[in-house]
Order: structure tokens, then sequence, then C-alpha cells
């Protein structure tokens, strides 16, 4: 039987008026897994995973039944071990490379300090370990990126250096927010193989957000379908794309090659 990673069970999520932004959401992560959560844009999918890790605005009200995460009940970490697990174990591509990297460090200094802290890591070890990631992920010149500011790096470049950076303590299970949205093609295909082989070779379990239905297809062995904060379908990801049960799932279907949908324009009404 395969062991749980992370579990979070009847979720529920309001804003500071009392307004209901996701309903009893449920997601699981097994070890060796690759799942993916899919829905059009403010379905929920991002403000579920950050809220199971507590990444969220204090604004917002979260309950929950249960949040588990490599067998620890995450309510009852204290602020040091959630630091250590978010800094370690767990590995963190955010959607939003603008607000996830300061404006005013340099990448070295944004890669390589956690991981020294943490792991007790030299600065020569942690800076070589970051040049090695930087080139896995497609930067030509990692160098010359780790002496950069975020602002002298495009869209692309500050995705690419947030993946290498969640990698950088070899976490166990990695939450990846749509990590491809900002790339070209050739790139793209160049960062998922990143992700397959952690998955492949290294064991790493994923839990993949993402609007793009052929990525979900291709890598992931799992999917969850939300739609206005809920999830409406789960299951084998070949058998939901073959046979969708739920009427928003065929109609998400249907949409194919991509969901590129406008937020608060729902694709169908139920």
């Amino acid at each position: 039987m395969k062991k749980r990673l992370f579990s979070v069970k009847d979720m529920d999520i309001r804003d500071r008026h009392g307004r209901n932004l996701v309903n009893r959401v449920s997601l699981e992560l097994y070890e060796n897994e690759f799942i993916g959560i899919v829905g059009e844009s403010g379905s929920g999918k991002t403000l579920s995973v950050r809220a199971a890790l507590q990444l969220l605005p204090q604004d917002l009200n979260v309950t929950y039944q249960e949040n588990e995460i490599l067998g620890k009940s995450f309510a009852s970490l204290s602020e040091q071990e959630k630091r250590r697990l978010l800094g370690v174990d767990i590995g963190f591509v955010p959607q939003n490379t603008v607000a996830f990297l300061h404006p005013m460090i340099k990448i070295k200094h944004q890669m390589v300090d956690a991981y020294r802290v943490h792991l007790k890591k030299d600065k020569k070890s942690a800076l070589e370990k970051a040049e090695v990631l930087l080139h896995k992920v497609g930067i030509k010149e990692p160098k010359r990126v780790l002496d950069s500011y975020p602002v002298q790096l495009s869209g692309g470049m500050k995705q690419r250096v947030n993946i290498a950076m969640a990698l950088m303590t070899e976490p166990k299970i990695l939450f990846v927010d749509e990590p491809t949205t900002a790339l070209d093609t050739v790139v793209q295909k160049q960062v998922m193989s990143v992700f397959q082989d952690l998955h492949v070779n290294e064991g790493v379990s994923i839990l993949f957000i993402s609007h793009d239905l052929k990525l979900i297809k291709r890598f992931c062995n799992r999917v969850y379908v939300m739609f206005r904060g809920e999830v409406v379908e789960t299951g084998n990801t070949e058998e939901v794309f073959q046979q969708p049960s739920h009427p928003y799932t065929k109609k998400l279907l249907g949409l194919l090659p991509n969901l590129n949908i406008e937020k608060r324009k729902s694709i169908i009404k139920i």
C-alpha cells in the first residue's frame, strides 16, 4: 500500500465578508504519484493548495477536518517546524514569479541562503548546486543569472529560477502552480522533462496545478477537476479523459488545447 504524503479533507475558505471561496475540498497525494488539479481560472485550484500550506493572506478564514503533510498534522507544528518543512521537504513553484522573488536581492542569494541555513552547506557547494540546477531547467548562462537581480530577467527566466530554487533542497514533495505559463514551447518541454525525471528517477511526488489539459493528460496519473471552488470529479487521468462523468468535465475537455478563460466568465452554467 502506498504511503500518503499529503492530505487535506473538507477544507472551506471564506473571505472576511463570510463569502465561501472554496467548499469542502479534499485532496490527497501518495508516494510516487504525479497528480494534477485542473479547472478554469478562478476555480480555486491555487487557493486550495496555498491554504493547505498556510501561504494565504490572514484575512481569509480556512477550516478543515484534516491537514497532514508527511505524516504530520500541519496545525500542530511549531513555526520553526513549519519553516523547515516548507524550506526542505516541500518544494513550491509559484505562479506569480514577480511576487515570489525579492526585487532587491540577487538571484544567487535567494537560491542559496535557505539551502545553506537548513542543510548547513558552505557557500561554494551551494553556488555550484544552484548553477547545475539553473542549467538543468534550460538557463544557458547560469553564472550571469545568479549574479543578476530579478528585474534584469524576463518572466520566463524568473519562472525557471523559481523551479530551480524549489529543487535546491531535494524535496520529497513538489507543489507546482502553472509552471509553464510564461515559457515558450521549447523551454516548456524542457521544464516538464525535468519534473518527469524527478518523478520517475528520483521518486519525487508532484502535485501539478494547470489549465493545460494536454500537460495534465500526458504527465499526471490522477486528476482533480475543480469548478467554482469545489472538486467536481476525480480519478485516474485516463479514465476521466475517456469517460468524464460531470457535465463541467465534459465541457472542459471540449476546450482542448488550453483553458485561457477570463476570471468570472464561466465556461458552463450548472
